[in-house]
């Protein structure tokens, strides 16, 4: 069989996947309570976001909560590929991650540490409770509530990732922001 045969074939038997994953979607998810509640806090915590977010840091902070949407989307992507985890429940079916968390709790939780915590033992300190909380906590619920089941995963693997992912997003903000937007 040809390269381009074998690929037709995965091809084919990845858009059975993709069709089974929409109709399950349109069968027991969308306009469900959880479906309905993950479009409440959607809207919610960005309106949120939009009232507490202070318009002298705003350039620096949608900078490090894009950096954080790119991140957290594709290892979020990545996971479910590897078979580490999945989502029972999403706002759409044709990406199998949770854009609740992807585009939303995620980011803004971080926009508004960075906000608040900007330099040395602050910024620290708010990030490893995040991580903590964000990890040990949340995830947790989300896997009570049926949103998120992991196969293969613990929730304190993430707590260093989180950590780690921060930092690293935080000097890459910084960097950004000293050589293009000449922030101080």
């Amino acid at each position: 069989m040809s390269i381009k045969q074998q690929y037709i074939e995965i091809f084919n038997e990845n858009q059975s996947s993709v069709q089974a994953h929409v109709n399950f979607w349109l069968d027991h998810v969308v306009f469900s309570w959880r479906w309905w509640t993950m479009v409440a806090i959607f809207i919610i915590l960005w309106t949120l976001f939009w009232k507490l977010k202070k318009s002298k840091h705003l350039p620096r902070i949608t900078i490090f909560g894009l950096l954080w949407i790119i991140v957290a989307s594709n290892l979020d992507g990545l996971g479910f590929e590897l078979g580490l985890w999945g989502y029972t429940y999403n706002l759409s079916p044709f990406l199998p991650k949770s854009y609740i968390f992807d585009y939303c709790l995620i980011p803004i939780t971080y926009m508004l540490l960075y906000q608040y915590f900007q330099e040395g033992k602050g910024f620290l300190y708010a990030n490893i409770i995040l991580a903590v909380g964000a990890s040990l906590i949340a995830e947790p619920v989300a896997e009570k509530l049926g949103l998120y089941i992991p196969f293969h995963w613990s929730f304190y693997i993430s707590v260093p990732l989180y950590t780690l992912i921060a930092y690293i997003l935080k000097l890459i903000t910084e960097a950004i922001c000293r050589s293009i937007l000449k922030i101080n």
